[in-house]
């Protein structure tokens, strides 16, 4: 059994659909998830003892592209379930990993979100300036959504985490409406909560 690819093509299930939130403040909210983001989504980029990993890391190096790992999950070639669990950085992305699914994707969109995220509070790298989160499994999912530098929105983060660190002292406001559409367009979720 290969978790891994099996999470991959559950994510694929859903790539090019189109998310659509009308916050509780007003604001709205719109992003695509992408199939070249499955690796970072589900944290490959930290397993860097992984050498296929260290070369997608590195900026000087482009020869490894998000593509290129995503071909080797699906041949089943050097990124598999056992080469992942098989890091001695697997630990610090397992929760993530083990929560990473098409479900706590869909779910995450039902309850809160994050706005204006202000990662100085808590010295974290993301970019994001949204978080859309749900209490599950005795923590939280986060879906970290930011600004790309053409402009459009895209999920830059999925992680579960045991605490609210990501949410406490930051602005929280209500999802009022959740539209996602599948990639011919077509509403495929609408609700308003």
């Amino acid at each position: 059994m290969n978790d891994l690819l099996d999470k991959f093509n559950e994510y694929k299930s859903i790539v090019n659909y189109r998310w659509s939130y009308l916050l509780g403040n007003g604001q709205q909210l719109e992003f695509k998830l992408k199939q070249t983001d499955f690796p970072h989504l589900i944290g490959l980029h930290k397993l860097i003892d992984i050498p296929i990993i260290r070369q997608f890391n590195d900026v000087n190096n482009r020869t490894i592209s998000a593509k290129f790992l995503i071909s080797k999950i699906k041949k089943e070639s050097l990124l598999t379930e056992s080469a992942i669990k098989n890091s001695i950085y697997y630990p610090s992305i397992s929760d993530r990993y083990q929560n990473f699914n098409k479900d706590n994707l869909l779910t995450v969109s039902y309850t809160d979100a994050v706005i204006n995220f202000d990662a100085s509070l808590i010295g974290s790298t993301l970019s994001s300036d949204y978080i859309l989160f749900e209490h599950r499994n005795s923590g939280y999912n986060h879906l970290c959504i930011a600004m790309s530098s053409n402009g459009t929105r895209y999920a830059e983060s999925f992680f579960h985490n045991p605490k609210d660190l990501y949410i406490s002292g930051q602005q929280v406001v209500k999802i009022k409406k959740v539209e996602i559409y599948d990639a011919k367009g077509s509403l495929y979720i609408e609700d308003i909560l």
